[in-house]
């Protein structure tokens, strides 16, 4: 510190010093005052977003109304948080200066409040700024004797036609028309074009070629009448009033006229609306005539940019997750732009469903109850499958227990009744009558087909032979036996090499008794000199052909008591037992044939009882 500095307040009286220090408590009571009340004031009464004549006055986020984001002091503006999963954003935006009674704007021209018209864009959605609805009209009027308006109708003009340049005389023109019938008591017809639509309207309208085309109600020829926009004089001025043309409305002045260039410079009409609240128009002045059940066509053309001063209501629904700034802008009536806009930063919260975190907090527990659900469905099908398996071998057991038992006690005991029967007659022969003999002859016989019988019951039930290159062998080698036995020629065809697929034990045995069936019936009915065994595996499929070249089988014969007495209808019930074909038929060249036809698939697969 300045040792001077010291000294001097050292060397100063003590009243001087005791009124300065009065009155820098006096200061700082009230600068913590006015901070006080300021900011009770701020809580209580949030000040609205406010910059250059545009003001935000209202958010309301689905239906519930929300404080607007203030300025700072240094210039900077917070951010209005939405809700997570809002569906709606109301923003509600006014125009209107602190200062009093205009704005300046650069080049020192003055914007009335009232003047501005309002437009939006939320920055990262709009591509472009955005006009708040608004419309003009364009009145078909239809007159009584009285020049009362007895009936109308009307057409709007929304927003800004295409081909807009900022002012109506350079602008793209389109064509519009409107047609109705004349009511009874209607003897003129008139045209009105207003600047007013309902709503507070600032913009505007250009209007040129105006014609009403009026078709008589008899059915005679259309008589087309031009409204020409022509001055009385050469001398343009933009509030003359052309010929059968008249100006009214709240503020006649709106209603103008401007030169147009295309395709030759003339005059055209022009509504400037400049005031929200107030509006003008053109409309004719004398009318055309008309008669009741008359058609008239009012045409004309129109280039237009119409939008909303005072105030206005920017919406936007399902806003995505993310960070938007919202703008609000004063232009001029006819789109130009002025420079001021106020700005609200706005950030829609990402729901805690959506954040990254949360999605792998979920993928983790989605993940082991996923592997949990699956490691305990794996377990109940390998527990399951163990169990079958289980099952399995315990018949595969018994089944070779019972092929075993079969062999060794039945098997062996009737071949021993067998020889036991070749002995005796052997003993018998030249001491015993004939008769005698052949009885025993028949028993041994007897015995030894039992013995045929029981060889085939333990092939069937032995779990070893389950498979197909098992079973055609030993199918072949047993028919050629039969048939070798019974003194038939026999023909066997059968691949060389099968594949190794699994056959079921009572599809294998069903298989048999079926083929076997058929060459007995062969052997024992048809006579023949030759039986045909063929056998087939293709696609999935084996099939089993067994002809003969016999007297052949009456087929009208074999009515159902007669097919039960061949065996041909237990033929036919286990092939069909095991989703096959069977086909019994003549052949061309004498004999008889019959078809086997299953899947290799569903004979694999044991018969659920």
């Amino acid at each position: 510190m300045d040792l001077r500095i010291v000294k001097s307040w050292q060397a100063a009286p003590p009243s001087l010093i005791i009124v300065s220090m009065r009155l820098i408590s006096s200061a700082l009571r009230e600068c913590l005052f006015r901070f006080l009340w300021g900011a009770a004031i701020a809580i209580a009464f949030p000040p609205l977003v406010a910059c250059a004549g545009v003001t935000i006055t209202k958010v309301v986020v689905d239906g519930k109304e929300l404080p607007p984001s203030t300025p700072s002091p240094n210039g900077e503006r917070g951010t209005l948080h939405v809700p997570a999963g809002a569906r709606s954003l109301t923003i509600a935006y006014k125009g209107g200066w602190n200062e009093s009674p205009a704005a300046q704007e650069p080049g020192g021209a003055a914007l009335m409040a009232r003047g501005m018209r309002l437009r939006h864009r939320l920055d990262g959605i709009d591509a472009d700024w955005r006009d708040p609805p608004a419309k003009a009209r364009v009145i078909l009027q239809f007159q009584d004797a009285d020049r009362q308006t007895i009936d109308s109708h009307e057409i709007a003009l929304n927003g800004e036609s295409s081909g807009w340049q900022g002012v109506a005389e350079v602008s793209e023109f389109t064509a519009y028309s409107i047609s109705a019938k004349t009511p009874p008591n209607g003897v003129l017809a008139t045209a009105t074009f207003l600047s007013h639509g309902g709503d507070e309207v600032v913009g505007q309208i250009g209007v040129d070629d105006v014609t009403m085309t009026v078709q008589p109600a008899d059915g005679g020829e259309a008589v087309r009448h031009a409204l020409p926009i022509a001055l009385e004089s050469d001398q343009f001025n933009r509030l003359a009033l052309p010929r059968n043309w008249t100006r009214r409305g709240s503020r006649g002045q709106m209603a103008q006229m401007r030169l147009r260039a295309l395709p030759s410079p003339h005059p055209i009409l022009v509504l400037l609306d400049d005031d929200p609240t107030r509006f003008g128009n053109w409309s004719v002045a004398q009318g055309i005539a008309v008669q009741p059940g008359d058609a008239v066509t009012l045409s004309w053309q129109a280039s237009h940019s119409l939008g909303v001063g005072g105030e206005a209501v920017a919406e936007y629904r399902d806003l995505a997750p993310g960070v938007y700034v919202f703008r609000a802008g004063a232009f001029r009536p006819g789109g130009q732009p002025t420079g001021h806009e106020t700005n609200l930063m706005i950030e829609v919260v990402v729901p805690w469903y959506r954040r990254p975190e949360a999605w792998l907090v979920a993928l983790m527990v989605a993940g082991g109850a996923a592997f949990a659900v699956g490691r305990s469905l794996a377990m109940r099908r390998i527990k399951r499958r163990l169990e079958e398996v289980e099952r399995a071998h315990a018949l595969e057991r018994e089944r070779t227990r019972i092929a075993r038992d079969l062999h060794d006690e039945i098997g062996a005991g009737l071949t021993e009744i067998a020889m036991q029967n070749f002995w005796v007659q052997r003993e018998l022969e030249g001491h015993t009558a004939a008769a005698t003999l052949e009885r025993v002859e028949k028993a041994r016989q007897s015995a030894v087909d039992l013995v045929r019988s029981v060889d085939a019951i333990v092939w069937a039930v032995n779990p070893a032979n389950d498979t197909l290159d098992r079973f055609v062998p030993y199918l072949t080698h047993s028919v050629e036996q039969f048939l070798d036995a019974a003194g038939v020629h026999a023909r066997i065809e059968a691949p060389d090499s099968l594949p190794d697929m699994p056959l079921e034990g009572s599809a294998r045995h069903s298989l048999f008794l079926v083929v076997r069936e058929a060459v007995n019936n062969a052997v024992k009915h048809a006579r023949p000199s030759c039986v045909w065994l063929t056998v087939r595996v293709e696609d999935g499929r084996l099939q089993i052909v067994v002809e003969d070249d016999g007297c052949g089988v009456a087929m009208e014969r074999l009515s159902s008591g007669d097919a039960d007495r061949s065996g041909l209808g237990n033929m036919r019930r286990r092939v069909e037992e095991l989703a096959g074909r069977f086909v019994l038929e003549k052949r061309p060249e004498g004999g008889t044939r019959v078809t086997v036809d299953v899947s290799l698939a569903a004979a694999a697969t044991p018969a659920v009882s």
